[in-house]
């Protein structure tokens, strides 16, 4: 259920789009309306066993403590919607004769369609698992309707309409346009009460047609934003059909819907790999959400506080963590564990009789079965700074956070200017090789030289020595006497042993 905020000040111009949804869009008590506390209100120190595990069930999926990133990413969505309405005012003349045109459109193929000179808005979103970017952005849609019925317009020249603000659709897992966009019609079919999904004339269509007609049935309901989650690599491995997908997102930008991409690092990787023209995408915000480090705001101030408060225990917990230093070691920022170690740790007490938690409680939460072993290796990975531990999951770009944290030689930047080289000195002339038989020639008489030069050194050395240096004469006489000496110790020596021995 969306929330009621206070009517804002600013007035839509006349345009049926827009003016129900001027005060949901403004950034008027963002935060406040962001807010969701499951607590506010209850008397926690009365509550029976039953009621503390069931509040505990919501503070994962429920509670809501809006962090700057949050309050960032939500305030470039709602202004992305509002442009979005502003440039498709159902009661201007131009976007009618739009409306007439799109709707010829009708049983031809996306690559048949001439491209319009203008296109709406998009945000991209990128992150790992457990990041927050799905929970943000749905606690921001929620905010606003999801339908709105319009009767009798004069302006927009229909009796009955019905609009839908926002849709919300994940990928198909196989990567396939048909599973897209039978999504989106089954969730349109939903949220406004039509049954567009059961409709064979048109489900029974070419992927290639129907990408056409689902885009002229999101104009006809005047749908504000399409939000698309869960792309990642795999969607898009199928190189061909990954094309095709891509190509209907910039169709849908071109026909004027605003667009939301939300996705893994390698998703959006292979979806740029198929167009630049994907940077588009990002002409509303291209977002980039990672696990906290331990000195930011957003956990220091925001999360971790929120997350200490939320406590269903007879007691306060007597833990001291006002940096959230505690909180950090067993969730490596990462807030989707951040929340289940402090709501698992909770129920270990209240299972002990404990009346309030202990930092022993924590441990045996992190390592019982609440979690895996390759979880803990992922929330070491990034509480330690370990890409190491990282390289084990294919979804994570463990080289990027290396470079990040200063441990891995960072890819080159391709958007940034190269250095210019510096100038190398100019190569000698290579001299003129010499043909091998001059090079004998050259080699033998130089030997022949060195032999004279040394024969006579020689000689010229013996004359100035004296005649008793054995340098001279003398190291042939050693030689000669030695040889004799050899030769009398080689003969037989007579015995001397007595007779009879």
């Amino acid at each position: 259920m969306h929330e009621s905020p206070e009517k804002a000040t600013s007035a839509a111009n006349d345009n049926p789009f827009l003016e129900p949804l001027e005060a949901y869009l403004s950034d008027e008590g963002l935060e406040r309306r962001l807010s969701n506390w499951p607590l506010a209100g209850v008397d926690v120190k009365n509550l029976n066993m039953q009621a503390r595990h069931d509040l505990l069930d919501r503070l994962q999926d429920q509670m809501f403590e809006p962090t700057l990133s949050a309050i960032d990413t939500t305030t470039r969505l709602y202004r992305m919607i509002r442009r979005g309405y502003t440039a498709r005012n159902p009661a201007s003349i131009s976007y009618k004769q739009k409306t007439m045109s799109l709707a010829r459109w009708a049983g031809k193929e996306l690559d048949q369609l001439p491209w319009l000179a203008n296109y709406a808005k998009g945000i991209r979103i990128c992150g790992i698992t457990g990041s927050g970017k799905t929970y943000e952005i749905l606690r921001a849609l929620t905010r606003i309707p999801q339908c709105i019925v319009h009767g009798k317009s004069l302006s927009a020249d229909w009796n009955h309409m019905v609009q839908a603000p926002w849709l919300y659709v994940a990928m198909s897992h196989d990567g396939s346009l048909g599973g897209l966009l039978l999504q989106i019609l089954t969730t349109l079919d939903a949220a406004i009460g039509t049954t567009y999904a059961r409709d064979r004339g048109i489900t029974g269509l070419s992927n290639e047609k129907l990408a056409v007609q689902v885009g002229i049935i999101l104009i006809n309901h005047g749908v504000g934003v399409l939000v698309i989650d869960e792309l990642q690599g795999r969607n898009f491995a199928g190189g061909a059909r990954g094309g095709l997908a891509a190509t209907f997102f910039l169709r849908l930008l071109n026909f004027g819907i605003p667009l939301v991409l939300m996705g893994n690092p390698f998703g959006m990787d292979a979806l740029d790999s198929f167009s630049q023209d994907m940077r588009r995408v990002g002409s509303g915000g291209s977002i980039e959400m990672h696990p906290l480090e331990s000195y930011e705001t957003d956990f220091t101030d925001t999360l971790a506080p929120a997350l200490w408060r939320y406590n269903v225990m007879p007691e306060p917990s007597p833990i001291q963590d006002e940096d959230g230093a505690i909180l950090f070691k067993y969730c490596g920022g990462i807030r989707d564990y951040a929340a289940r170690i402090r709501a698992c740790s909770q129920r270990i007490a209240l299972d002990e009789e404990s009346p309030f938690v202990t930092e022993e409680h924590m441990e045996q939460a992190f390592n019982g079965p609440d979690f895996s072993t390759k979880e803990r290796d992922l929330i070491a990975g990034f509480r330690d700074k370990n890409p190491i531990l990282l390289q084990q999951f294919d979804d994570i770009p463990w080289r990027r956070y290396a470079s990040r944290w200063g441990l891995h030689a960072a890819a080159p930047n391709a958007s940034a200017p190269a250095s210019p080289e510096p100038a190398q000195p100019s190569p000698e002339p290579e001299k003129p090789r010499k043909p091998a038989s001059q090079k004998a020639r050259e080699a033998a008489l130089g030997k022949r030289t060195r032999k004279a030069n040394e024969k006579a050194e020689n000689a010229a050395s013996r004359a100035d020595l004296d005649p008793e240096d054995m340098r001279k004469q003398g190291l042939q006489n050693h030689l000669i006497s030695g040889l004799a000496q050899l030769q009398s110790n080689s003969q037989p020596q007579k015995s001397f042993a007595p007779k009879g021995v």
